[in-house]
C-alpha cells in the first residue's frame, strides 16, 4: 500500500500455504501432499469461522427397551467438530446396550458423535533390496465416525451448557437463537473459533448429540437435545418476490413499494382492484395491463395495424 498518509504498518504470513511448481521441477511427496492440505486448511478455517461447531442435520437419537436391553438409534446427518472438519453419518446406525458391559446404566447418559479416519490401499514406498524389507504406507484415507455411551459428557466436546430447571426457550416465528445464550454468545459477538472446554480447536473433533434420561420408573426413555448445539444455517426469502399487503381499513391511498425498485408510486393513480388484497399484482404488472386496456382518446383516429411481412 503505497500513500503518503500512512503512519505506521506492520505485517506477517498466514498458515495456509498453497504449492506452486514450475516447469521442469523436481517433485516430491511433500509437494503433492500440500495440494490437500490447503484445500483442507482452508475448509477447516472456513467451517469453523462461519459456524463453530455442532450438529448441521439430522443425527436423532432415539432410545427404547428390545429383549430388555436399551437400544440406540442415530439417525443419519452431518455435524462438524471444532476443528472443522465434518463427521458425516451416511444411514442409520442401531446398536444395543449390553448389560453384560454395563451392569448399572446411567441415567441419564449421553450420546457423543466422534470423528475418526481409517488408513487404507496400503503400498510400499520404495524398491526394497533383498536386506531392507519394504515399508509400506497408505495411499488413502477414510473417515468414518465413532458413537459413545457416556454417563458423563467428556471435556472436550462440543456442545451447549445444560439448561436451568423450568427455564423453557421462547417459540419465534424465524427459529433464531437468542444471541445472549451461553452457546451462541461468542459467535454474535464476532469471536473465531469455538468454545471447546480445554482443548484446543483442532484437538476437538467430538459433538455432544443428546442427553437421554429414563422417564419415572418405566422402560420408556426420553431425548433431550438442549445440550447439543445446532448450526444449521438460516435461509431466508427473496426479498424481490416479496409483496406487500395492504389492509383494507386503510384504502387504496397507501404506498405501494415496488420491490425490485426503490421508488414508491401512490396507489391513487392506479386503477383500483377488484381482487382480494392479498392476490394484487405489483405495481409495473398492473401498469402494463392499464396500458392495454387503456382506450384511445377522442377525436384521434385509431392507428392501422402494420400489414405482416410475406
Amino acid at each position: 500500500m503505497n500513500n503518503n498518509n500512512t503512519i505506521c504498518k506492520t505485517g506477517d504470513t498466514s498458515k495456509l500455504v498453497r504449492p506452486r511448481f514450475g516447469p521442469g521441477m523436481l517433485l516430491q511427496h511433500e509437494d503433492l501432499e500440500q495440494l490437500s492440505s490447503y484445500t483442507r486448511e482452508l475448509s477447516r478455517l472456513l467451517f469453523r469461522s462461519f459456524f463453530g461447531c455442532g450438529v448441521v442435520c439430522g443425527l436423532t437419537v432415539d432410545a427404547e427397551m428390545k429383549c430388555g436391553k436399551v437400544s440406540i438409534t442415530v439417525g443419519a446427518g452431518l455435524a462438524l467438530a471444532c476443528s472443522g472438519d465434518p463427521v458425516h453419518v451416511p444411514k442409520d446406525k442401531t446398536f444395543s446396550i449390553d448389560e453384560k458391559c454395563e451392569e448399572d446404566l446411567a441415567d441419564p447418559f449421553y450420546v457423543v458423535l466422534c470423528g475418526t479416519t481409517k488408513c487404507c490401499a496400503p503400498r510400499t514406498s520404495m524398491c526394497a533390496t533383498d536386506d531392507d524389507e519394504a515399508h509400506s504406507v497408505c495411499t488413502r484415507e477414510r473417515d468414518g465416525y465413532e458413537i459413545c455411551i457416556a454417563a458423563e459428557p467428556p471435556e472436550c466436546v462440543c456442545r451447549c451448557p445444560e439448561p436451568e430447571a423450568g427455564v423453557e426457550e421462547e417459540e419465534s416465528p424465524c427459529q433464531c437463537v437468542d444471541p445472549d445464550s451461553a452457546c451462541y454468545r461468542d459467535h454474535y459477538a464476532g469471536k473465531c473459533g469455538c468454545s471447546c472446554g480445554e482443548c484446543s480447536d483442532c484437538d476437538c473433533k467430538c459433538i455432544l448429540l443428546a442427553r437421554v434420561e429414563r422417564e419415572g420408573d418405566t422402560d420408556n426413555w426420553i431425548t433431550d437435545y438442549h445440550v447439543r448445539r445446532f448450526i444449521r444455517p438460516l435461509l431466508m426469502r427473496d426479498p424481490l418476490t416479496i409483496r406487500r399487503v395492504v389492509p383494507q381499513d386503510q384504502g387504496p391511498d397507501v404506498a405501494f413499494r415496488s420491490t425490485a425498485r426503490t421508488t414508491t408510486t401512490q396507489a391513487s393513480t392506479l386503477k383500483p382492484s377488484t381482487a382480494p388484497v392479498a392476490e394484487r399484482a405489483p405495481v409495473a404488472e398492473r401498469r402494463m395491463v392499464e396500458r392495454q386496456e387503456k382506450p384511445a382518446p377522442k377525436g384521434l383516429p385509431k392507428k392501422p395495424p402494420k400489414p405482416t411481412k410475406r
